[in-house]
């Protein structure tokens, strides 16, 4: 038995393991604050609204959410550049929102201002969800196979140079594995300015909630791990629970009469 315990404990030490390699930047909304990695003091995020409202704003399950092209408008980027001239990279993060019909570069997730450098940007455009660079990637994912309300799993990863240069994988909640939607033999650059929430011009905003954002300054960790740990939020209480809150409320109130 305790062997068998020992080993358990293993297993979930090695899983940690791979999902932690190369982690530079966690962004977990789940505590209250928009702006703070959870592995350290670099990459934070600063908060940038550009409408009449307060821009992003905290669900009630931990999620972050972003308001869209409306008068509420605002997005999330780090203050400076984050990890520069990395040869292989990965960029996770879960997304899901009310609607698909939203106009044309409706960002994600961008890399660096238009004009800087190998600019890149996942974004909604038309009809499709798709990833764009100044280094040549331009690939397109039908809409139609997403719906809405739904949680997805979007990975970003750059490889060595072959087949699967460029990958991305949009995957849905509690699916069997990673599915990859889009891959090509071109270099999408490196990752040098997380943009959470805008494109790479700074004028079409994706509506949607965000959740348990990681990047990654290698492409070696486990999607298939990445996947399992969900979006992280914080679960609603069921009605049970409730219940039973409030039959402990009423036996404290009867046992004070």
């Amino acid at each position: 038995m305790i062997k068998q315990y020992l080993n358990a404990l293993g297993i979930a030490a090695l899983s940690v393991s791979s999902a932690s390699a190369g982690l530079v930047a966690h962004y977990d909304f789940t505590d209250g604050d928009l702006l703070d990695n959870e592995v350290g003091a670099s990459n934070t995020l600063t908060h940038i609204t550009t409408g009449a409202g307060g821009g992003v704003t905290i669900n009630s399950d931990g999620s972050a959410a972003f308001a869209g092209d409306d008068t509420n408008q605002g997005y999330l980027e780090t203050a400076a550049f984050g990890t520069v001239g990395v040869t292989n990279y990965t960029v996770s993060f879960w997304w899901k929102t009310s609607t698909f019909a939203q106009g044309n570069f409706q960002g994600l997730f961008s890399n660096d201002d238009a004009g800087v450098g190998f600019s890149w940007q996942l974004d909604s455009n038309g009809a499709d969800m798709r990833f764009i660079s100044s280094g040549n990637p331009n690939l397109t994912y039908a809409e139609s196979n997403l719906a809405a309300d739904t949680w997805y799993h979007t990975v970003i990863r750059k490889n060595a140079a072959g087949a699967n240069y460029t990958e991305v994988f949009i995957t849905a909640e509690g699916a069997a594995g990673p599915n990859l939607v889009m891959n090509q033999n071109a270099n999408p650059g490196g990752l040098n300015e997380y943009r959470l929430g805008v494109n790479r011009n700074s004028d079409s905003l994706f509506q949607m909630d965000m959740a348990n954002v990681k990047i990654y300054n290698d492409n070696t960790v486990d999607l298939a791990t990445l996947l399992a740990e969900g979006p992280q939020t914080v679960p609603e209480p069921s009605t049970s629970a409730l219940l039973v809150l409030g039959g402990l409320g009423l036996a404290f109130r009867r046992k004070k009469s």
